[in-house]
């Protein structure tokens, strides 16, 4: 079954770690055959982890929790009691580290160099921290290296630590969701797609080398078909999103969700 969504489904943001990296497949899939000659698309990751000085972003629960239940109260005589003494308990998670997961077109005749990164966007590129620095120093490294780069963010959190924020884009072109592009030959400049959540996800041009046309990347066929995959059709749209819509759009949504009989 399909999102009832026309473009991005917001409550696939709760479920972004396997979104995140079945987009990613899915855009490698889609650009392959599209690239000219010499050119590749190549999935990396590493692992990154917040050191003890830096803010930390979030908790993750991991394969494994401590959980401590308290010990049973003996009664009288020394016999453990049948009914225990309601007590408070602790559950203890750990911080997980984080997988940075990124899509490069590398050039193959030129010693793989990279030609483009495509960088999907996590909770934490965009959260306080070293982790975000760390994502903004690959920034500029990028354009240090000559290499275009295509931002796609489809998380409705604020945008303040990274380069292009809302409060660069006009009142008339803000939205829920944006894909910014930045070509190597004008690092100063970023080309931003508006993601409005009441239409589909809009076409964007992905550069190349210099002497190669750009080439074009359909995210809206894409996220269907991570929707459909990844057996989201068990969302729970009785409930809000996370994090919830603005008041206008809950209303839209409401109504969307009840003619398809999802709510």
């Amino acid at each position: 079954m399909k999102s009832p969504f026309p473009g991005m489904d917001p409550y696939l943001e709760a479920r972004w770690s396997d979104v995140h990296a079945s987009l990613l497949f899915a855009i490698k899939e889609a650009l392959q055959p599209e690239l000219p000659n010499g050119l590749r698309a190549r999935t990396e990751e590493r692992v990154v982890l917040e050191d003890a000085g830096g803010e930390p972003i979030s908790r993750y629960r991991p394969d494994v929790a401590v959980v401590d239940i308290g010990r049973p109260q003996p009664a009288a005589g020394g016999a453990v009691a049948t009914v225990a003494i309601p007590e408070p308990f602790t559950v203890r998670f750990f911080d997980e580290p984080q997988v940075d997961r990124f899509l490069q077109i590398v050039d193959v005749t030129n010693g793989n160099r990279v030609v483009t990164a495509i960088e999907v966007l996590s909770p934490w590129n965009k959260s306080p921290g070293r982790l975000n620095e760390e994502y903004r120093r690959k920034l500029r490294d990028y354009a240090a290296g000559d290499v275009n780069v295509v931002e796609i963010d489809l998380l409705r959190s604020p945008r303040g630590r990274l380069t292009v924020t809302e409060n660069d884009m006009p009142l008339e072109r803000r939205a829920a969701w944006y894909v910014a592009v930045r070509p190597a030959v004008m690092p100063e400049e970023w080309k931003v797609y508006p993601v409005a959540l009441r239409a589909p996800i809009p076409p964007l041009d992905v550069p190349l080398r210099e002497t190669d046309a750009p080439i074009v990347l359909r995210l809206h066929p894409l996220i269907e078909r991570v929707y459909v995959a990844g057996g989201h059709d068990d969302i729970d749209y009785s409930k809000p999103p996370i994090p919830p819509l603005l008041s206008e759009d809950e209303a839209w949504a409401d109504q969307l969700l009840r003619a398809a009989g999802r709510r």
